[in-house]
């Protein structure tokens, strides 16, 4: 049995917009906050996106990729979309988790990345920030 404080609202501020259908109205919606069920999913899902970035910082700290891989898990971003984004080819961006290769990048690249992840050159730089 949940306790008092396992049934407080979490997200009190994310409000769902519920359909139902009333064979004399039709559908009709309502808004209303999330249930607690979904908000334990909700949080799990954040479980999940904090290890991945824990294992990504780690695989950092280990000089096996670079800092491009922790902001592109922070932003929740895949290959793809920082590709759309950034105007960088999918195997350049690759190239770019590699640490050797990104302590090479002209200030022109790491400028596209910063602007994309909304973040200083300099925290882009210091794998120790992350």
């Amino acid at each position: 049995m949940p306790n008092k404080e396992q049934e407080e609202l979490i997200y009190r501020n994310n409000r769902e917009l519920h359909y139902s259908f009333d064979p004399q109205k039709g559908y009709t919606r309502k808004v209303d906050y999330q249930y607690a069920g979904n908000q334990i999913i909700i949080q799990q899902g954040w479980d999940v996106v904090e290890s991945r970035l824990k294992d990504v910082s780690e695989k950092i700290r280990q000089g096996k990729l670079s800092p491009v891989a922790f902001y592109m898990e922070k932003n929740q971003m895949e290959l793809p979309m920082l590709s759309d984004y950034t105007g960088f080819m999918r195997w350049r961006i690759k190239r770019h988790l590699k640490p050797g290769v990104f302590s090479r990048l002209k200030p022109g690249t790491l400028s596209k990345y910063t602007s994309v992840f909304d973040i200083s050159v300099n925290e882009l730089l210091n794998p120790q920030l992350i």
